[in-house]
Order: C-alpha cells, then structure tokens, then sequence
C-alpha cells in the first residue's frame, strides 16, 4: 500500500508556524508523507489564525476550496480560529475534524495511525505546548516558542481567548529545543511567544527574559539570537544594553554577555500615538513613555532597527487623533511599521464600543502609515552604506546578478553575490549601495 500524504497550511503568526512544525513533526511519526497543500493529499491540515476578519474569512474560505483537490481526503482545522469559532467552522460541510490549541500536540488521538509502521523515534514533550521539533521546514531561520499565553486585556484582541493565560516554557526546555535546532545547523534562532516580554513570571523560578537570553547566548554552538515583539513596559534598561551589545559589527568587548550573538533589532508595539485612543484600547502606557524608550534604545545603539504596531481606524478614532498618530509617529527614529486596520472580533470590549469608523477611511489611514513605513526603512536602509554588517544567507537564485538574497542582523533585506553552498550561512558584508529598502555589498572572508 502506498505510503499516505499529508499536507498543513499556516495562517498568521511566528506561533502558528512552530506549532505547525510540531504537526508535521507528529505526522511524520505516525506514517505520514508530507506533500505540498496545493497538491492532492489522505490528509489536510489548516492551522488557523483569527486575528482579524479577513484571516477568519480566508480560513472559510480555503476550507471550502481544500477537499476539491481530493473529496475523499479527510480536513483538519485546527488553531486560534478554530479554538474561538468552531460553531462557525460546523457549518461548512467540508471539514470533518475541528480542534483547538491545547490538542495540537496529540494528533494520534484525532488522526488514526496509518498502515505504515509509525516510528518510535519520538522527541519529548516540550512542556504543554505540544513535542519539541527538530526542524523548520522551508525555514533558514528557526522559531523556538518560549511563551504561551496573555494575561493583558487590550480592548481589540481576541488572542486571550485563543490561547488561554499567560505560561513559559522552564528554561531547560528552550535551551534543549534550541539545541536540537542547533544541531541540525540553523544559523538563527528567534525566540517567540505570545507574550514574550511576561516569560518566567509564571515559572517560580528566578528567571525572566533577560535571563534566558544570557543562558542562551552562552551556547558555543548558538551563532546568532533575534527576538520578537516585546511590548513596551516589559522593556527593561539591562536587555536593552544587551541588545546594544549584540551586534558583530561592533568592536568585541568579551566583558560583555551576548556579544556578537544578539540581533540588533526590536518589535515593539505602538498600536496608537493618540493617549485617548491608547488609553481606550486599555494599552497600559502613554506616548511620552513610549518615546522616551525609542530614544533611550537609539541612544544606546544607533544602529538598531525598530519596528512598530500601529492599528488605524480604531473605534471613535477620529481625524484629529488619527493625526496625532501619524506627527508622532514620524517624529520618532522607527524603522518600520507593522500596519493593521481595525477589525472587530466578537467577544472584545472593542467589538461593542460606539462610532466604529468606516471602512474605507481606515483603509486610507492604513495606506497613509504605510507610506511613512516605506519612507523610514529606505531612509534607514541609506544610512547603512559604508558598513559592514553581519548577514544570514537565505535563498539563493540562479537567475539573478545578485544571487543571494540574505538578512541583516538588524533585520535589512540585503543582497549579493556569492556560491549556492552559502545559503544557511552566517557571513559579514561590506554594504556599497542601497536601493530603496534593499541593501547591496560585497562579501567578506
């Protein structure tokens, strides 16, 4: 008998993305060949997101479309979606599995074991949040999810729901999944979470973000360590100077922890630069703290890309507070922003809040933001010429003079020149030129 297909879809986040590895992971134990979702398979599997309407509207949609490709195959839903609306799921007559976050890690006890002899080769379980992996696939870089959970009640967000409260991963843990990862040779590591700036608040344990990041970079073997979004007030004075201290272009100062391993870069969200909207979305800062930490993180280090949330068009937001968003924002040194229209979720406080603003003026707000976005990544992008950064090779392509496309430490597209065997390769690059967002140079021995 011919050895059964499988094949997963991931909607959304860094998040989704390590726990549909985890997926294929288990599928692969249980007998499984995993195929690509556009071709026909025994089994799909869709890992849903429901951070806005339009994510829960294409999860609707690409279910119906899915058992097209083969009407005998069996359709899994699983993720956030499917956690906060599976009456909606039920509805359509194409899926015959729903299942939410926590049962992600057991998919034997959903999907029967196939004819071909499962493997016993099994990892451990990675505290609740289902089997540690030991690869990603598709991926240069790896994910290695750290934290799970929200304790916060933001007007807008749905993902309390979702994902359930806020918990960590213990320490040894990560630094074995990491180790996993390392060992099958990723020259990156991002550490993500739901939550990530809450990590060990939950564990008795003394530890905190902070501290996992120095056991980390402590890892001979690790070459380099990105984290993501970090919300504001859990930016604390020690890993910003420890971010400073990351970058490989720097001069090395071995008293210094981390050095060389730890990105230069921050994600951290803004979501509006009006107090009255941030102080509706139940945002717990203000806009003076939240320049005062941009300043103090480019103070520190100049050199550090820092990217933004920003929602438009949040409920009541009018032109004036939309306004002073856009003056503060482009008064501040950010290097990108993460734009999103709002989008009301059943079940948030901001769902049932009066005078929500039209659509098409949030989409206008959207494209105004967006525009600033472009304009500060080239800007940032110009100000690199002339050094010499640290890059991770990506992808390598044949049919282009600048055939290798790589990305920067402090998270710049960058290309140049180079063999195939480079790709998944840590290497430095004198940067020459930069074309709008794009950063060009030379590699170096």
């Amino acid at each position: 008998m011919a050895t059964p297909t499988a094949a997963i879809k991931t909607l959304g986040c860094k998040l989704n993305q390590f726990e549909s590895e985890q997926m294929r992971e288990q599928l692969e134990a249980l007998g499984y060949r995993i195929v690509s979702f556009e071709t026909a398979a025994d089994l799909y599997v869709i890992n849903s997101c429901t951070v806005t309407t339009r994510t829960a509207h294409d999860c609707r949609r690409l279910c119906r479309r899915t058992k097209r490709l083969n009407p005998q195959s069996l359709l899994l839903v699983t993720g956030c979606y499917a956690e906060v609306s599976a009456d909606e799921l039920e509805q359509i007559q194409a899926i015959d599995i729903i299942i939410g976050n926590a049962a992600r890690g057991q998919l034997s006890q959903f999907v029967a074991p196939t004819d071909t002899t499962p493997t016993t080769d099994r990892l451990p379980p990675y505290a609740e949040t289902g089997p540690m992996i030991r690869t990603m696939s598709g991926h240069t870089r790896a994910f290695v999810k750290v934290q799970e959970g929200c304790n916060a009640r933001c007007a807008y967000c749905i993902i309390p729901l979702a994902r359930g409260p806020s918990r960590s991963v213990p320490a040894g843990d990560v630094i074995d999944q990491v180790n996993l990862l390392l060992a099958a040779e990723y020259p990156e590591i991002v550490l993500i979470g739901t939550h990530l700036g809450q990590y060990g608040a939950d564990l008795g344990e003394d530890i905190d973000l902070t501290g996992l990041v120095r056991k980390l970079c402590e890892l001979p073997d690790l070459p380099r360590l990105r984290l993501s979004s970090i919300e504001p007030r859990e930016m604390t004075d020690e890993l910003i100077e420890l971010v400073a201290a990351g970058g490989r272009s720097l001069e090395s100062d071995s008293s210094r922890p981390g050095w060389g391993k730890l990105c230069r870069h921050w994600h951290i969200p803004m979501q509006s630069g009006c107090d009255e909207i941030l102080q509706r979305m139940n945002r717990p800062y203000d806009t003076l703290f939240y320049r005062s930490l941009i300043e103090k993180i480019k103070s520190a280090q100049s050199d550090t890309a820092i990217g933004a949330d920003v929602i438009v068009g949040f409920p009541g937001e009018t032109n004036e507070q939309f306004e002073q968003t856009r003056t503060f924002i482009e008064s501040l040194p950010l290097t990108y922003l993460h734009v999103f229209t709002y989008s009301a979720r059943p079940g948030t406080a901001a769902a049932r809040m009066p005078d929500q603003v039209p659509g098409q003026v949030r989409k206008q707000r959207n494209h105004i933001l967006r525009a600033i976005s472009e304009r500060n990544r080239a800007a940032f992008t110009e100000k690199m010429v002339g050094k010499q950064l640290e890059v991770v090779i990506e992808e390598f392509a044949e049919a282009s003079s600048d055939n290798l496309s790589a990305i920067t430490d402090n998270y710049l597209r960058a290309e140049t020149i180079g063999p195939e065997e480079l790709v998944g390769n840590v290497a430095k690059m004198q940067v020459t030129d930069a074309e709008g967002a794009v950063l060009r140079g030379e590699l170096l021995n």
